[in-house]
């Protein structure tokens, strides 16, 4: 050592402790729940929801329209006969046992359902699952950018425009209606008040969907992941008994004519159970693996709003809506299901 130069001072002594690593919230509460009387109320919730869609998009032929008598009288009596002839036919090839039928219902669902969800119709899957990610963004912007004018004072704002946002929109009807019955001297004046204020909303609703966006893309793609596996893997392996459930429950092999179809009487019981059974297995397959992808999230805390609205009756509606009018169209091209006319307008329009 160089004679005038100091040893080095020696290192701290040790701790014994590691390094303390960035300290991540809590883990969030499961989006849906997982409580199977609670999954059981969230599916009820759904499928009133669906119904409700239902209801609203059901066409009828207006009885006020004029038609002509004699044709009608015409066409009634050849639908008639084509009836008569097809159930004569189908007396001739049905057994009398309708245990035999019902186990033929079962098989022919079930293997067309395996069909539809296959490996090899993935592509067709995936265009569904992107038609549902839309629906859900949807909902998701007007959850966003929409507070009831009852929940405004309730709610929890994190930033100054979702406040301000909340507050125009519960006044804004009251703004316009004095925009229009105030006196201008100048033309035009009324209308560009007016379309201020409808910019000034659409432009805070614009800053709060802009800072909202990435948590809704991861959200989306999620959805997509949980849904593909749920379908191609989840719902797949269970149409077995699915099939059996649906079958059964629904009763379409008792009583009445007997037929190796869904004819379209039985429709309705038939779309009731089918609906039921799909939505229980999509809530109880979904409920896992959505709150562990939430979890594994190793940089990014979805919002408690965010949480809320994962657990949203709309979005299930709006799954199995899209995912049973789908399979419904299928049946029916397959010529195993005889769909309602006031049904095929939205099957062949989702």
């Amino acid at each position: 050592m160089a004679e005038g130069r100091k040893p080095p001072p020696p290192p701290p002594p040790s701790t014994g402790a590691a390094p303390k690593k960035p300290v991540r919230s809590a883990a969030p509460p499961p989006p849906l729940p997982k409580a199977t009387k609670d999954r059981a109320k969230l599916a009820s919730e759904a499928m009133a929801l669906r119904d409700e869609q239902l209801k609203a998009r059901v066409v009828y032929v207006d009885p006020s329209l004029q038609t002509n008598a004699e044709l009608d009288a015409i066409t009634a009596k050849v639908v008639e006969e084509l009836q008569e002839l097809q159930r004569a036919g189908m007396k001739a090839k049905m057994p009398a046992d309708p245990g035999q039928i019902e186990i033929e219902l079962i098989k022919n669902l079930r293997e067309l359902l395996e069909k539809m969800v296959s490996a090899r119709r993935e592509h067709f899957l995936r265009h569904k699952v992107e038609l549902i990610q839309r629906k859900i963004a949807n909902l998701y912007f007007t959850s966003e950018v929409y507070t009831k004018p009852e929940d405004a004072h309730a709610a929890k704002y994190d930033h100054a425009d979702e406040a301000l946002l909340a507050a125009l929109q519960r006044h804004l009807d009251a703004i316009v209606e004095d925009l229009l019955t105030f006196q201008y001297r100048e033309p035009g004046a009324r209308e560009q008040a007016i379309d201020r204020i409808q910019r000034f909303e659409k432009k805070l609703a614009a800053d709060v969907l802009a800072r909202s966006r990435p948590e809704l893309e991861r959200l989306l793609g999620l959805y997509r992941d949980v849904l593909l596996v749920f379908l191609l893997k989840d719902f797949r392996e269970s149409l077995g008994e699915f099939a059996w459930e649906v079958v059964q429950q629904s009763q379409i092999a008792r009583g009445g004519e007997l037929s190796y179809k869904i004819l379209e009487k039985q429709f309705p019981r038939f779309r009731s159970v089918f609906e039921e059974k799909f939505m229980d297995r999509l809530l109880a397959a979904l409920q896992e693996p959505l709150a562990r992808r939430m979890q594994d999230e190793p940089d990014f805390d979805f919002r408690p709003a965010t949480l809320r609205f994962a657990a949203d009756p709309r979005i299930y509606a709006e799954i199995c809506g899209t995912m049973c009018n789908t399979i419904y169209g299928y049946l029916h091209g397959e010529g195993f299901l005889d769909l309602p006319v006031s049904w095929q307008m939205q099957v062949y329009d989702n």
